[in-house]
């Protein structure tokens, strides 16, 4: 499934598959969101297919956004999908749904 990053009032919403063949896609939008930008929501409530790539794409964004004093929010906890691939990466510190 081809992915779409679409802002939904502020919220980037990840639509399709989190995989290698799109992992550039949003590594290169949340890094240009996070060079211009203090506070990124991020939703993956839309994600239907999530590998390890996607993982660490999302490891990296998780670290720039803390490493640049950045707010980072990552929404998704009700995806199963999501949830259980951070469960099972032990990524789960990368969710962050209060603001």
């Amino acid at each position: 499934m081809k992915l779409q990053i679409i802002n939904t009032a502020g919220t980037f919403e990840i639509i399709g598959n989190l995989t290698l063949d799109n992992t550039v896609i949003v590594k290169e939008h949340f890094n240009y969101l996070l060079d211009h930008y203090e506070e990124v929501v991020m939703c993956l409530n839309k994600v239907k297919k999530i590998d390890k790539k996607g993982i660490a794409v999302l490891k990296e964004t998780h670290a720039k956004a803390n490493k640049r004093s950045k707010v980072l929010f990552v929404l998704g906890k009700e995806n199963e999908v999501v949830s259980n691939a951070f469960k099972e990466n032990q990524v789960n510190y990368i969710f962050r749904d209060s603001y």
